[in-house]
């Protein structure tokens, strides 16, 4: 009663809200823009709609939805429909529902309609400049539609309702007439730039696109990219002419030493820094590994992992390539059973192009090191030296307030973020971070870096991927450095409620932590953070006043780290 008295008030007034929003598939930009519409919970059965968000700058109208059903992708499996009354008249376009829709886009089947006076038009995304995010499952996205495409045609007042399965789904608003909007006119902050200069060390990670760099016709364009980036690492994916990426890298910086990395499949590390170490990660070959030694006297090496992940429609391929990746991980910084030797807390960076479009559960692996197959890869592994998750970059483009590192204009497909950087942050601060997108960039700042509009579009159909980074400072004494014999033993009863035992053993006198994190790698409690003798001892955890769900145990002594998972269960 509630959800349907708010719509009608919205229904009746003109609602009008802007703020800078980034499509980038976070949420702290929207916190200020009021709620449009509340649907309320269990109206039906399929897809159910929660609430909507609406806003505008000069370029886009913006709407975040969220689903109170279980996650969705907005580009595939969905039957959602998205009804716009551009000009504010019921009596043209496509009647719906009390609106006459100039606009009907279909997000399932990645279509739409634009209706006219005389007829229908069939539009695609880059008809209406459709951006969205994320590109994984969720149950919240944020969309972006241009205010001047022919279809919206820089409306001032539009009127907006959403079905979750055209005529016989949840509807948002539920009642006739859709939600009305009136564009804000009200300047929106202007989006500060972010300067190419270099501001620690660069990495650089960069799809090439079927080996496009060695291209003859694409090769300018690269070169005008790599040479305004300066970069002390390449991370390479698509490129499997190996032979003579060396050459041409060490070309275009003649006064640099250029150590490269040999090629897995088609990937390739090429880095101003020595390269001790690198091999195949994976059985699929499609992550492979260099140990850089870099000049920092508290921490000379960095592990850059480097994959290129099946793509589109293959969800089952990926997950088991990031499962067994985690596996390998695991058994790698626990045991050091790995391909090389790997010193303790050596800063990791995981990028690449992961063609994550499918299910969220594929970002969870390689962040939280939640493993899906824990019957075939083993138990779950925080990522970072400290027990915490790995950090996924969220970047936007220099210029824009986007998010995407993927676009064919030409592909039905929405652009979307398909290329990471993820990175302990125990152990690295990253200085600045970007996507660099030179459609997006002035004239007077192309001209400035040596660039030309068209090379990002033309060189590749992805988007290179910045980021500057520090390793942080460690403190590390003689005592800290000693390593001991210790074990984190299997708790019990597990799962359990509300009380868990957690033995451990420890080979001699030693100072230790032992704390509990929760699914998403934040900390909980301390169960020790003191000096034990030697031996064996039972701790123990009470989950009374605590969620139902998955935590981990985690056990430090210097430098070392072991884990085991949990699941409270009441």
């Amino acid at each position: 009663m509630i959800a349907c008295f708010i719509s009608l008030l919205l229904f009746i007034g003109f609602l009008n809200a802007s703020d800078p929003i980034v499509i980038d598939g976070l949420w702290d930009d929207w916190d200020s823009i009021p709620i449009a519409v509340i649907d309320e919970e269990g109206d039906y059965n399929g897809d159910d709609w929660a609430e909507l968000k609406i806003s505008n700058d000069h370029e886009f109208l913006f709407l975040k939805i969220l689903l109170h059903s279980e996650e969705t992708s907005l580009q595939n499996w969905n039957n959602f429909h998205l009804y716009i009354d551009a000009d504010f008249d019921s009596l043209t376009g496509h009647p719906f529902r009390g609106v006459g829709a100039e606009l009907e886009w279909h997000f399932g089947e990645r279509s739409g309609q634009y209706f006219v006076q005389d007829g229908v038009i069939d539009i695609g995304q880059n008809d209406i400049t459709l951006r969205q995010a994320p590109t994984v499952t969720s149950n919240e996205f944020e969309i972006a539609i241009a205010l001047d495409s022919f279809v919206l045609n820089n409306p001032d007042s539009i009127a907006i309702i959403f079905s979750s399965n055209n005529d016989y789904g949840d509807l948002m608003p539920d009642n006739w007439g859709g939600i009305i909007y009136q564009i804000d006119s009200t300047e929106v902050e202007e989006l500060e730039p972010i300067s190419l200069e270099k501001s620690g060390i660069r990495l650089v990670s960069y799809n090439t696109y079927n080996t496009g760099i060695v291209e003859s016709d694409r090769q300018p364009y690269f070169q005008r990219i790599f040479q305004a980036l300066d970069p002390d690492v390449i991370a390479l994916q698509e490129h499997s002419e190996w032979d003579y990426i060396g050459d041409i890298i060490s070309s275009w910086f003649p006064n640099d030493t250029w150590y490269q990395g040999y090629t897995f499949r088609d990937l390739v590390i090429l880095s101003k820094y020595p390269i001790l170490e690198e091999s195949n990660l994976i059985s699929s070959e499609r992550s492979m590994c260099a140990l850089l030694e870099i000049d920092n006297p508290n921490q000379p090496y960095v592990l850059i992992i480097n994959s290129h992940l099946s793509c589109c429609d293959n969800d089952d391929d990926r997950q088991e390539q990031v499962d067994e990746l985690v596996q390998v991980l695991r058994e790698w910084i626990l045991y050091g059973d790995g391909p090389f030797d790997l010193p303790d807390n050596t800063p990791i960076f995981h990028v690449g192009d992961f063609n994550f479009v499918g299910y969220q559960q594929q970002i969870n692996t390689v962040t939280l090191g939640d493993i899906y197959d824990e019957s075939t890869y083993g138990d779950d592994f925080p990522l970072d030296w400290d027990g915490s998750s790995a950090t996924d970059l969220f970047s936007r483009h220099t210029h824009k307030r986007m998010g995407y590192t993927w676009r064919n204009d030409g592909s039905s497909y929405n652009p979307g973020k398909l290329d990471y950087i993820i990175y302990t942050d125990s152990n690295l601060s990253i200085s600045k971070h970007f996507v660099l997108n030179t459609l997006a960039i002035p004239n007077s700042t192309l001209v400035e870096w040596g660039l030309e509009a068209d090379d990002t579009n033309e060189a590749s159909d992805h988007l290179p991927r910045i980021a500057d980074f520090i390793i942080n400072d460690l403190e590390v004494s003689e005592e800290t450095s000693i390593a001991h014999n210790f074990a984190l033993h299997e708790p019990y009863p597990n799962p359990f409620n509300p009380r868990v035992n957690i033995p451990i053993y420890l080979d001699r006198k030693a100072y230790i932590q032992l704390n509990i994190y929760d699914i998403n790698g934040r900390y909980v409690t301390a169960l020790a953070d003191d000096v034990f003798t030697s031996g064996n001892k039972v701790f123990y955890w009470d989950g009374t006043s605590f969620a139902n769900g998955i935590y981990f145990v985690h056990l430090q002594m210097n430098k070392e780290v072991q884990t085991q998972k949990i699941i409270l269960l009441k």
